[in-house]
């Protein structure tokens, strides 16, 4: 194809894209639009963990519902404080339009209780009554899985009598709208210093234990491995010299089961190695191997089958409902779990290293946290299934490991406020990173991926993705999150630097450098995506434009027919440069009724903004090292 003809094509494209999107996001505004079922709106502002144990448990779940002018979905959002805060950002207008309805959940047509812990609960579903009528009870006493509960009644008798049961005042919309206060990304980037401080502060209530008394000797005081666990007084230290010692064990007091230079404890091929299920217990110093492969047998609640999928109870080291326990210097050898963590409080597994099977679909994690919280820190995981995985791990913190081969580096299944920070991974054959389950308050800080079909997948709310490196990937950044803030990454010599599935199109997206990929961006369901915030954009590199002071002087889409062959076809340059071109971007990107789907930089950035980060994402690619942390 002559370079005429493949400029030409383009330019129909664009013009092809102006004559669709003139009608995409038209809306009746003469009528007011009825509610539909929940099932149906583009959900955010909530866990599944959080919606699955409310539906279980019988537990109100307030909701809010939008029509917007400018968006061709419903939009829903569980608690009245997670929309209050949609409705305060000055992008929102922008994004959606004006809101045509706003209903609430009207607590007035059900029959309310307070559960033994204090949350609200009901026999059936709340029906629908427009915000503008409702009256909202501030201040009570009342919680719901979505936070304090700011409920809403369609009477004001109904309202007056739930403050007097449980306190607080009665108000009307507007009044929410200007008092209730929400969290977004921004709270999380100002909790990740709070989280590695209280990460520190864990290790070191774990430091002691390596400093306990040695007061049982193996093959000096005790025959076997056991014996001297047994026999070992509490927070004292049990020697194991150098030596394969072909047993399993089994730690119940407070003791430090600490192995000497070459010391190795080999199990029998069925069940764990080390099993610790004491509170202050550590294993320090060992070699395991031997571990079996069978699965537990799980039985519960909703996440039965996830617990089945992922909580092999096999481990080298299982640690099983224990406070404050210790795993470090630890080196296993297996097809199953390296760390097994049940149940279990303040865990910290610290300089272990696992290997695992060949082909991820034969192993299992490397570390393994389930229902449990604490600090996996300067690890190295090789091969297995996963690096770092977890289930029901709120607050989880995993730093600065390494993770080679397997399927993904870190895995998070129903896990939230967990912070994922200064890891690197590389050749992960699924993803370096994937947060599922849409959870809330993930900080995925400062790590680096390479060579993955995706590097860094964030699903949730209230998300905050910063100082990562992506390099040599199919897809660098899977921005699948709502509400959530993605600030100073690097995405550099992917196939797609990102690719965004957001419906709401309500992440904040600025200060991230788009360098040397064939595709900057791609953008897979129906909505407009304005990575723009506060006055910053991006870099993308071959943005046309010229510089004036930090920026270009015209936006950038690098999803429309142009933008995405700018780094692959030169001759689109030419296009790009064209003043019919820029009209049509300010026409689908700026003016309501004509917007366009897709990704649009309202003004990007003329220079990278995070030029060291950029270097070692240079150096990364196509590297055979394992990356460092950015």
């Amino acid at each position: 194809m002559t370079q005429r003809a493949t400029t030409l094509g383009v330019l129909l494209l664009v013009v092809a894209g102006t004559a669709l999107a003139g009608g995409a996001f038209a809306v009746d505004t003469g009528a007011t639009p009825e509610p539909v079922p929940f099932h149906d709106t583009v959900a955010s502002g909530l866990s599944s963990t959080a919606v699955e144990e409310s539906r279980e448990r019988g537990l109100v779940l307030p909701r809010v519902e939008v029509f917007y002018s400018g968006y061709r979905y419903v939009a829903g959002y569980y608690g009245t404080r997670t929309y209050a805060h949609v409705a305060s950002l000055p992008e929102t207008p922008q994004r959606y339009g004006t809101p045509i309805a706003v209903y609430v959940s009207d607590l007035a047509t059900v029959s309310l209780r307070a559960t033994d812990d204090g949350y609200l609960a009901s026999d059936g579903d709340p029906g629908w009554v427009r915000a503008d009528r409702a009256f909202f009870v501030l201040g009570s006493d009342a919680k719901t899985m979505a936070g304090s509960a700011v409920p809403a009644f369609g009477a004001r008798a109904a309202a007056e009598q739930f403050a007097d049961a449980h306190g607080g005042r009665v108000v009307r919309w507007s009044t929410v709208l200007d008092t209730v206060e929400a969290r977004g990304g921004d709270d999380v980037r100002r909790a990740v210093p709070d989280r590695h401080a209280a990460a520190d502060r864990t290790v070191r209530a774990t430091d002691e234990y390596r400093d306990r008394p040695v007061s049982t000797v193996v093959g000096r005081d005790a025959p076997t491995v056991q014996a001297a666990v047994d026999a070992a007084p509490p927070n004292t230290t049990v020697l194991v010299p150098a030596g394969t010692y072909e047993e399993t064990v089994t730690v119940r007091k407070p003791v430090t089961l600490r192995g000497a230079s070459g010391a190795t404890v080999r199990g029998n091929g069925s069940g764990s190695v080390v099993t610790v299920r004491a509170d202050r217990a550590a294993v320090v110093g060992l070699d395991v191997a031997g571990v079996g492969s069978a699965d537990d047998d799980v039985s519960g609640g909703w996440d039965a089958s996830v617990e089945n999928a992922y909580a092999d109870g096999n481990a080298g080291v299982a640690v099983q409902r224990a406070a404050a326990p210790l795993v470090a210097d630890v080196a296993v050898d297996t097809r199953a779990n390296g760390v097994l963590v049940v149940n279990s409080t303040d865990a910290v597994v610290d300089n272990v290293t696992v290997r695992g099977s060949d082909h991820w679909r034969d192993g299992r994690m490397g570390t393994m946290a389930i229902y449990s919280d604490g600090v996996v820190q300067d690890s190295t995981f090789v091969d297995g299934r996963d690096g770092v995985a977890t289930h029901h791990a709120d607050g989880l913190v995993v730093r600065n490991n390494s993770m080679t081969g397997g399927r993904f580096g870190v895995h998070l299944m129903y896990t939230s406020g967990a912070l994922v920070a200064g890891n690197a991974m590389r050749g992960q054959s699924n993803a370096g990173m994937d947060v599922m389950t849409r959870p809330t308050d993930t900080a995925v800080v400062g790590n680096a991926v390479t060579d993955a079909p995706t590097g860094i997948a964030v699903a949730g709310s209230r998300a905050y993705v910063a100082r990562n490196v992506v390099a040599d990937a199919t897809y660098g950044f899977d921005v699948n999150t709502r509400h959530s803030t993605y600030e100073d990454n690097v995405a550099y010599g992917n196939e797609v630097g990102a690719k965004t599935s957001d419906l709401l199109a309500s992440n904040r997206v600025t200060g991230n450098d788009f360098v040397a990929n064939e595709r900057h961006a791609t953008a897979t369901y129906g909505a407009l995506h304005v990575w723009t915030y506060d006055g910053d954009g991006n870099h993308w590199s071959g943005a046309p434009g010229r510089a004036v002071g930090d920026h270009l002087d015209r936006s950038f889409t690098p999803t429309d027919a142009v933008g995405e062959r700018l780094a692959t076809t030169s001759s689109v340059r030419v296009l790009a440069e064209a003043p019919s071109y820029r009209l049509t971007r300010f026409l689908l990107g700026e003016v309501p009724g004509m917007r366009a789907e897709g990704i649009v930089d309202r003004n990007p950035l003329a220079a990278p903004a995070n030029p060291d980060r950029l270097d070692r994402a240079g150096t990364l690619a196509n590297a055979t090292e394992t990356p460092t942390q950015p």
